[in-house]
């Protein structure tokens, strides 16, 4: 998260999550990092896939950046599941788009140390 912009001694907490994928070999690691000052909202985030040999692949990231707390400019990324979405053996990860009022599904097959979006799109908004 340093990578993105996150300084050293920010005021807010950071979360994680790692999900381990016993069949793929391969872990799901997630970081976000989000501080609320009036209407000001900082972010910062990053979900990477996290193989054997210790190689990380990142999936998504948001650069450490302020934008306004309701209505975010910002699109964030949350890790929703692992499973095998299409039935072919593999184990794809499922993320959550937010965009303001605008959200979606994506599923990333990760598959030989790559990693490409095989789906996106249920978008809806409130």
């Amino acid at each position: 998260m340093r990578r993105l912009g996150l300084p050293t001694k920010a005021a807010g907490q950071i979360y994680f999550i790692e999900w381990e994928s016993n069949s793929s070999g391969w872990s799901l690691a997630a970081a976000d990092y989000d501080y609320l000052t009036g209407d000001d909202l900082t972010v910062c985030e990053v979900i990477a896939i996290i193989d054997q040999s210790s190689h990380v692949r990142v999936l998504r990231k948001v650069p450490f950046q302020k934008t306004n707390a309701e209505k975010n400019t910002v699109t964030t990324w949350s890790a929703i599941d692992l499973a095998d979405v299409d039935g072919d053996g593999h184990i794809e990860v499922i993320l959550e788009g937010d965009a303001y009022e605008d959200h979606w599904f994506e599923v990333e097959s990760v598959q030989n140390g790559s990693s490409h979006t095989i789906f996106s799109g249920l978008g809806y908004y409130l």
